[in-house]
């Protein structure tokens, strides 16, 4: 009988494009090197489920199966963590939508039988990342907001989530605003999402709607042309840096966080964006939070792995440090 100790889990982050995995150690540490494949959104969750199947098992091609803990997994959608079902699902993946990731990667991986697999939302996992390894570290209490390709946020209470009794509670980017700014992006009566209104294609999307040129093709190039004195992406920069103020601000007014991360490839420090952010942020304060720190995540990609890691290892009952 080996005397090696369970210290090792498997993670994997499934996105809508790619799906990456890794295999971390108790302290935080990347063992392994990081594997990346296609996700096949769009063939249905079987497909879906045998693309990250494949990726786990080639995690563990290289590992003594005694020193393998758990299995994470962080995953777009809303998740019951109880049972690894997904309960909400955007167009990014289709048929998606009450697949049981968990049952679907036993019977795909016979070795896996009797280790514990944990599944959450991708959001969620980068929260618990950032809260274990990246720029929670020393708070009690931290609100994730992501702002990339769409927008998803979670509030983190001593490095745990706080999922909410359907399993939907940092679900932002649903959120139903009218900006109020003048900028019309849609063309069509409101309200729409905040994310429709403040996510990178929606960045761009309003940089075309007012004539910007042809040489931005998403949100960051617009952020780029900011930088480099264009006036009018100056303008759509400033415009939704404050509506993803604006929502900041109900966020910390409602949870009290001590610290504000933010993620996604859309926030960058020292940038027109972040000024105007953080701007309508402090406005929308009273006194007695005027002084929350608002950070940039520091983990980015790795932040989703360690989150799937760590909340793995917790349902093994391994100890983290």
């Amino acid at each position: 009988m080996s005397n090696t100790q369970p210290t090792l889990a498997i993670a994997a982050d499934l996105g809508g494009t790619k799906i990456a995995a890794t295999t971390v150690d108790t302290t935080g540490t990347m063992v392994t090197e990081r594997s990346k494949l296609p996700t096949p959104a769009h063939r249905g969750g079987s497909a879906v489920l045998d693309a990250l199947a494949g990726a786990i098992d080639a995690q563990y091609a290289g590992l003594d199966p005694a020193t393998l803990a758990a299995i994470g997994v962080g995953t777009a959608g809303g998740v019951d963590t109880a049972t690894g079902t997904i309960v909400s699902s955007s167009g990014t993946f289709s048929g998606w939508l009450g697949t049981d990731v968990v049952a679907g990667l036993r019977e795909r991986l016979p070795w896996a039988s009797g280790v514990p697999i944990h599944v959450q939302n991708d959001v969620d996992a980068h929260a618990v990342g950032e809260s274990w390894r990246g720029a929670g570290v020393g708070a009690a209490s931290m609100l994730m907001l992501a702002v990339g390709t769409g927008i998803g946020g979670a509030f983190c209470v001593d490095g745990q989530v706080q999922r909410g009794a359907h399993h939907m509670a940092g679900e932002v980017g649903r959120l139903r605003i009218v900006p109020g700014d003048g900028l019309d992006i849609h063309g069509t009566p409101g309200p729409h999402t905040f994310e429709d209104e403040a996510a990178g294609p929606a960045i761009l999307r309003a940089y075309r709607a007012l004539g910007g040129t042809d040489e931005a093709a998403r949100g960051q190039d617009v952020v780029r042309l900011a930088k480099h004195g264009d006036e009018l992406a100056d303008q759509v920069i400033r415009a939704l840096g404050a509506r993803v103020g604006r929502v900041l601000s109900w966020l910390v007014l409602t949870l009290d966080p001590e610290r504000v991360a933010l993620g996604g490839g859309v926030p960058v420090p020292q940038s027109q964006w972040w000024a105007a952010m953080e701007a309508e942020l402090r406005a929308g304060l009273p006194d007695a939070l005027a002084d929350v720190p608002v950070v940039r995540a520091r983990q980015r990609n790795s932040a989703a792995l360690l989150g799937a890691a760590r909340d793995a290892f917790r349902l093994a009952g391994v100890p983290t440090d």
